[in-house]
């Protein structure tokens, strides 16, 4: 169901969404559809992503998808082997 709410905009950004509605053929009220649909959208992606960091990150020890974790000791034995006679080749997901 439909909700109106009022929303009170200082004369900078009144003047932006004007300009903004007007380019894209929208008015005001469907210019402020328009971007907080698109805000919103993004926000939802950003977390997505967020999680699915923290998600692997977490099961990493106990394996994660393949590509997505490594341990903090096999970068390590990697990184200090870099230059030498014994340089190790790089962990999987690297």
């Amino acid at each position: 169901m439909p909700k109106t709410i009022s929303l009170v905009l200082d004369d900078d950004l009144a003047r932006r969404l004007e300009a903004f509605a007007k380019a894209e053929g929208f008015d005001a009220a469907g210019a402020l559809d328009y971007a907080l649909r698109t805000f919103l959208d993004h926000e939802d992606r950003a977390r997505a992503a967020i999680e699915a960091v923290v998600a692997a990150t977490r099961d990493g020890e106990d394996g994660a998808a393949p590509g997505l974790a490594v341990h903090h000791d096999d970068i390590r034995r990697w990184l200090l082997s870099w230059g030498s006679e014994t340089e190790r080749k790089r962990p999987r997901s690297c």
